[in-house]
């Protein structure tokens, strides 16, 4: 009869996992057990199972248990399928409540940004932003906060495909002027938009980056010109920055 441990089956299974994925070394079968406080039976049982789905596997040689390649597989399903509004949903709510601005989050669409996610502020502001809807990406904080963490090659792709239409008199209207800018932003991790896509408009945004590091999506905080003094946009652009490790960390960026 077993009775060292209680639970259902799936518990002691995943409880047996655990032990095998967070060991800094490889277990045998004897310390599993005495990991697990399972009968040898029941051990030997939670094991088969998760050899047989590839979450574990066996070592003959070293006599050991190491987490198994089925992880992998589940894992790049897992991030396929999550949906990057619902992991950015509370941090955008959080930054929202902090700066009570508009909040973007943004993607890229080929050579354009694509906002996939708005909270609009509580405060007057009228902005050419809208869910669904596609923007440059070489004047605006969230376009420039991605295209700057791209591969060499495929920024230079991109930029060569902006029209570099100045819409201020304050828009980046060469290639030269936005390499320089996209430098500064690799250095700062800050993207800033002073006016140069909508005239009395400011904005902060940061990337946000996935589990191979890649800047798959930015977040921003916009805020008209007059109500964005000095003070006030040093603090956008921490509490931006704040925002994206968050969700970069939700998707298992390093830090």
């Amino acid at each position: 009869m077993e009775t060292k441990t209680s639970g259902s089956s799936l518990s002691k299974a995943l409880n047996m996992l655990n032990h095998v994925c967070t060991s800094p070394v490889p277990l045998r079968f004897a310390e599993l057990v005495d990991l697990s406080e399972l009968p040898k039976a029941t051990a030997h049982r939670q094991l088969n199972t998760l050899l047989e789905h590839g979450l574990v596997r066996f070592d003959e040689h070293k006599q050991a248990y190491y987490p198994g390649y089925g992880l992998l597989a589940l894992a790049h399903r897992t991030w396929a399928n999550l949906d990057i509004r619902d992991i950015a949903a509370e941090p955008m709510r959080d930054l929202w409540s902090s700066t009570q601005e508009t909040i973007h989050l943004a993607v890229l669409d080929g050579s354009d940004v694509i906002y996939i996610d708005k909270l609009e502020s509580p405060k007057s502001l009228r902005l050419y932003s809208a869910v669904g809807k596609k923007g440059p990406v070489y004047c605006t904080g969230v376009g420039k906060a991605m295209l700057a963490f791209l591969p060499d090659d495929k920024q230079q792709a991109v930029i060569d495909t902006q029209a570099f239409f100045r819409h201020t008199e304050h828009t980046l209207t060469s290639s030269e002027a936005l390499k320089a800018n996209l430098e500064l932003i690799r250095t700062t991790g800050i993207s800033l938009d002073l006016e140069e896509h909508e005239i009395g408009i400011k904005c902060a945004a940061a990337p946000i980056f996935n589990s191979r590091n890649e800047a798959v999506a930015a977040i921003s905080v916009t805020a008209p010109a007059f109500r964005t003094n000095d003070d006030v946009y040093e603090e956008m652009k921490v509490q931006v920055k704040q925002a994206a490790d968050t969700i970069s960390k939700r998707l298992g960026a390093c830090e």
